[in-house]
């Protein structure tokens, strides 16, 4: 039968052991703390259950381990290469616990020695695996009982309890803190997603409502065949600019993930540019602005005809805008095509204010904004993301009388 006095001893024992993970748990359900907060907590706590003069925990993290809580603060943020032989880096190859009544003495004491001294400044002391799923991730360090000489095989019983839980911390905390930026990431996502399509639709909004009020003047009686003329001429680019955001937009997703198909045919940069113009003359008419176009070269390229056009048009579109009297340009862009040794070179000349320098090559930027109300910042950007696609380039330089905008696409055979 066995003796009372060794129940007695277990019992107590058994309610210790209860006691000290109740009170771990306390600690551990600090939800409000972040994972750091929580590990300095636990190290005090740890220390006091385990009557240790010390504690220490250390998280195995790329190749090393690093004191991530400690009682002595100082030691936050050391590191010990895995590689290197120590207790730590043994408890944690082996996932065996170690409890040393003297450092010292032990068949350990020559690998914290540096010469005469050694390192180990302490007495008695456990090191403890903290497992998930049965892998070491870190360990627990516990120096000098307090008012003992030793750590006894209670002790290390007690403590292995404690680490157990520990680990189930962690382990739970960087799930939830994994769990927590994917949460942060994807709401992060979302909100960009819906500003980004208010952001669209109401820039598609004002050609829209534009074009509504237009018609509903064009339909009305008695209009003098100038101002009907100058209500289609506005009816004409607000359809082109919706036209063109659109259009953008859907082929953008298609250039950023490769599949924008391209059909290249023999094209003429000049004479692509006058009838680029041409079909922008009401616009122009209507802004008030006078275009010329110099040929200096007739230069021949193999490009997409539809594509090339597209970036011609957004160019020119933003040149007859800046240029206008009425928003305080002179009224006046020049085009001019001419070739160097590779690349054909298409050049717009607006009399605009120009670019602001602190934009610099940022203008060609998704969402940038180069000034001017109603802009949706997918222009200029779909611009160079279009020309980088036909293997060229497009620059920007401010002028004395405005912006210039030299578009370079590669000559036939100079690709």
């Amino acid at each position: 039968m066995p003796d009372s006095s060794d129940a007695t001893a277990h019992a107590r024992e058994d309610g210790k052991k209860l006691r000290s993970l109740l009170e771990l748990t306390r600690v551990l359900a600090q939800a409000e703390l972040d994972l750091g907060t929580r590990l300095q907590e636990l190290v005090k706590v740890l220390a006091r259950l385990a009557k240790a003069e010390k504690c220490s925990l250390m998280l195995a993290e790329g190749g090393r381990l690093e004191v991530r809580a400690a009682t002595n603060r100082g030691l936050v943020g050391l590191q010990t290469p895995t590689e290197q032989l120590a207790v730590s880096t043994e408890v944690l190859r082996s996932g065996k616990a170690v409890c040393l009544a003297n450092i010292a003495e032990s068949p350990f004491a020559a690998l914290g020695r540096h010469g005469d001294a050694s390192s180990y400044r302490t007495g008695s002391f456990m090191c403890l695996p903290l497992k998930d799923d049965g892998v070491s991730i870190g360990v627990l360090n516990l120096s000098d009982k307090r008012g003992q000489p030793h750590f006894d095989d209670d002790d290390l019983f007690l403590a292995q309890a404690m680490a157990d839980q520990v680990a189930v911390l962690i382990s739970f905390s960087a799930m939830h803190q994994r769990l927590d930026q994917a949460y942060q990431d994807l709401r992060r996502s979302q909100r960009a997603k819906e500003e980004l399509m208010n952001m669209l639709f109401h820039d598609m909004k004002a050609p829209l409502t534009a074009l509504k009020e237009v018609l509903r003047l064009l339909a009305a009686d008695k209009l003098a065949p100038q101002e009907r003329g100058r209500y289609l001429a506005l009816a004409g680019l607000d359809t082109e600019q919706l036209w063109r955001r659109v259009s953008n937009l859907l082929d953008l997703g298609r250039m950023e993930d490769g599949q924008m198909p391209l059909r290249p045919v023999p094209l003429r940069p000049a004479q692509l540019a006058a009838e680029v113009m041409d079909a922008l003359s009401s616009v122009a008419g209507f802004y008030g602005v006078s275009a010329r176009l110099l040929a200096q070269a007739d230069p021949e390229i193999v490009a997409d005809e539809d594509l090339t056009e597209r970036i011609l048009q957004n160019i020119l579109v933003n040149a007859l805008k800046f240029s206008a009297p009425e928003n305080g340009g002179g009224g006046q862009i020049e085009v001019r095509v001419d070739a160097d040794e590779r690349f054909a070179l298409i050049e717009v000349r607006d009399s605009g204010p120009g670019v602001d320098p602190a934009l610099g090559r940022d203008i060609f930027q998704r969402y940038a904004h180069g000034g001017g109300a109603g802009s949706s910042g997918l222009g200029l950007y779909f611009c160079r993301r279009a020309a980088w696609l036909l293997g060229g380039e497009i620059a920007l330089r401010n002028t004395p009388g405005g912006a210039c905008f030299v578009i370079s696409l590669p000559l036939e055979g100079g690709r």
